[in-house]
């Protein structure tokens, strides 16, 4: 009985990303009949059916979406394998593909680039931005070598036993509020005092699940008047007057894009502040380039914290 090639699993990647054989063989500049015979050997060598042919083109099955998961981590593998035996005169080269979770990126995103592409020019690096969901099956598919992503830990952020998370930096939680707001003078400001008061709350997954949980734990229940994914939307309608809100991440710009000013005052209270991590696959070899990239994104904040400018220890 003959194995899959490895050519096999390059031509099923290129049919399921392209959504069609037509496409992929375009791709792949083969004509579309040698492509469905190497797609049909690939089934007939794996004994599975790994695509479903539609009237639109084919979409993986759900044991196909699994071999298309193993094809791209054993192809990255190859990959590293063969880029391997010319760092040592060449440095680091090969591909990475790295996801941000969308409000970090702007923040995390732009030092790491710069530092990585100085130090390995060779890199052919891309990114991507998204929900935490978003990111994590991208991870699982085999799309994203690693994940900038908040650790909201096990009891917000569930399905994560596959995973691994090394933690960058943390940034607490904080209270933001418009600048003629009566607490907007205190030192430091307390949920109890704003529990009363219409939260807007940032609600991207499982981000909204994760600022609920801080009034849970002190058996309070927010006043919640507006939920919004957006950064930025959120401290525009607190610069409007229209409620406070909760967030870990900072700038340092305190304007919204209206030009309207806020403040920002501590949250008292034991409040663990949200771990920023690398994540990837528990068990997944991680490729040269991806370990450069953690430890560059390690170094770039290991002094400064880019949520609240000041130091952040690390953790393990």
């Amino acid at each position: 009985m003959s194995d899959a090639t490895l050519r096999q699993l390059e031509y099923f990647i290129a049919a399921v990303e392209e959504g069609s054989v037509t496409a992929a063989s375009q791709r792949l500049h083969l004509s579309q009949s040698a492509l469905s015979m190497a797609l049909g050997e690939l089934e007939r060598v794996l004994g599975v059916q790994v695509l479903v042919r539609h009237r639109r083109g084919v979409r993986p099955t759900r044991i196909g979406e699994q071999v298309l998961a193993d094809a791209r981590r054993l192809l990255a593998d190859l990959d590293d394998l063969q880029t391997s035996a010319r760092e040592s005169q060449q440095g680091l080269t090969g591909r990475l593909m790295v996801g941000c979770y969308s409000t970090l990126s702007p923040v995390v995103l732009p030092r790491t680039l710069d530092e990585y592409v100085e130090r390995f020019p060779g890199v052919d690096l891309s990114f991507s931005e998204g929900s935490h969901d978003l990111l994590i099956d991208k991870l699982r598919n085999g799309s994203l070598d690693l994940a900038l992503l908040y650790d909201y830990g096990p009891d917000v952020a569930t399905h994560r036993g596959d995973l691994n998370f090394e933690v960058i930096f943390t940034a607490p939680p904080y209270v933001l509020l418009a600048d003629d707001h009566p607490l907007a003078d205190r030192e430091s400001v307390s949920l109890a005092q704003l529990v009363d008061e219409p939260l807007i709350l940032f609600s991207l997954s499982p981000g909204g699940d994760y600022f609920l949980s801080l009034f849970h734990t002190e058996q309070l229940e927010p006043r919640v008047r507006y939920r919004a994914t957006s950064f930025e939307l959120v401290r525009s309608l607190v610069a409007r007057g229209l409620g406070y809100s909760i967030l870990s991440q900072r700038t340092r710009i305190s304007v919204s894009y209206e030009g309207r000013g806020f403040t920002t005052r501590p949250l008292d209270g034991d409040h663990p502040g949200l771990a920023v991590s690398a994540v990837t696959l528990d068990g997944a070899k991680l490729t040269r380039p991806a370990a450069a990239f953690i430890e560059t994104c390690r170094t770039a904040f290991e002094y400064d914290d880019p949520t609240h400018g000041q130091a952040s220890p690390r953790r393990s």
